[in-house]
């Protein structure tokens, strides 16, 4: 993280708006870094970028300074996730080759570390190996991640027809699809360990034995996680 937007970011979590516009303004390189990944789509790119200034935008005022993680690297996820939202409107979405590539290098190495090492890898430990930046990293595995369902139905131990959505109680809004936008924005912003356990227990349906036993962590430990994981959710759909 750069000092001066280390300095801006702390004035930014006091509220101050000042800060907030001269982070947004400040990192707009990387928004251009990332929108030009999306030309040839039929969009000006004037227009995607001013799509990932309000992902950026967001970053901004959900970055926490406690997180173990850049900013850019945190801002990456969520400024793609604008834009895909943005172009998901009128079709699919196409990853660039030289995206897809990078995500394939990134995952092998992330598969071959997880092995070796016997735990989950960070994101700059896969980048200390591969050569290739953290933002860049990011970004590619974002590009690859497909759209899960929080309503896609799941079995758990005992059988009882589960979802992510059933586990969270609605927040104060009627419009259940926007409920699902902010539940989709709400994953992006959990820790990688706390997200990785939610996909895994709600769309690959693992239970919480065998969540354990990828992780190397107890089970309890999991259900700890889980517990807390699904009331931080909650809590930001409150927000």
């Amino acid at each position: 993280m750069a000092a001066d937007n280390t300095a801006l970011l702390k004035r930014a979590e006091q509220g101050d708006r000042e800060a907030e516009a001269l982070l947004v303004e400040e990192n707009m390189g990387l928004v251009w870094s990332i929108v030009r990944r999306f030309a040839g789509r039929g969009y000006e790119l004037e227009d995607l970028s001013q799509v990932g200034a309000i992902g950026l935008m967001k970053a901004v005022k959900k970055f926490d300074m406690s997180y173990d993680v850049k900013f850019s690297t945190y801002a990456v996820p969520m400024i793609i996730g604008e834009i895909k939202r943005f172009l998901r409107d009128d079709g699919a979405i196409k990853v660039s080759r030289s995206l897809k590539e990078t995500a394939m290098k990134g995952c092998a190495v992330r598969d071959r570390l997880m092995r070796e090492l016997g735990r989950d890898v960070t994101i700059d430990e896969i980048s200390s190996e591969t050569g290739i930046p953290p933002e860049e990293l990011a970004q590619a595995f974002e590009a690859i991640t497909p759209l899960e369902s929080i309503d896609r139905e799941l079995y758990d131990a005992g059988e009882k027809s589960i979802s992510l959505a059933d586990k969270l109680p609605a927040p104060n809004c009627e419009d259940t699809s926007i409920n699902r936008v902010m539940i989709q924005d709400a994953l992006s912003r959990l820790k990688p360990r706390e997200r990785q356990i939610i996909v895994l227990r709600y769309f690959q349906g693992k239970t919480q034995t065998e969540t354990s036993k990828l992780i190397g962590v107890s089970q309890v430990q999991i259900s700890r996680i889980e517990k807390n994981t699904l009331k931080k959710i909650h809590d930001m759909l409150e927000e």
